[in-house]
Formats: C-alpha cells, sequence, structure tokens
C-alpha cells in the first residue's frame, strides 16, 4: 500500500514530516489512518497539528 502525504493540501515528503512532527507521532497516525482507511476507504483521513495546520494521509 503506497502512502502519500499532504500537508495543508500541498504534497510533502515522509522525511519532512518526520523532521516536523517527530518519527514516533508521524508513526502513530500514519497506523491510525490505516485502521480508518480499512473501515472506509472513501473516508478521508486527516489530522489537525494546530499551528502545523491540516495533514492529510492517502493510501493508494
Amino acid at each position: 500500500m503506497k502512502t502519500t502525504y499532504y500537508l495543508e493540501g500541498k504534497k510533502t515528503t515522509k522525511k519532512a514530516l518526520t523532521e516536523r512532527l517527530g518519527a514516533d507521532r508521524l508513526k502513530r497516525m500514519t497506523e491510525e489512518a490505516k485502521e480508518g482507511f480499512r473501515c472506509d476507504p472513501l473516508e478521508e483521513q486527516s489530522f489537525f497539528l494546530g499551528s502545523d495546520g491540516m495533514l492529510t494521509i492517502e493510501f493508494a
């Protein structure tokens, strides 16, 4: 399953997010998004990051 990250609607890399959020937090959010995707693939998997904006995770 290919994972694509969007921060404020713009595609970003996992490396950039790891530097900004931390590896543990990003891993936890990705696992939560995978679980949500398995339950309902049509639902958008998004997380509000406070001052960093909105993180959207897509799977293909």
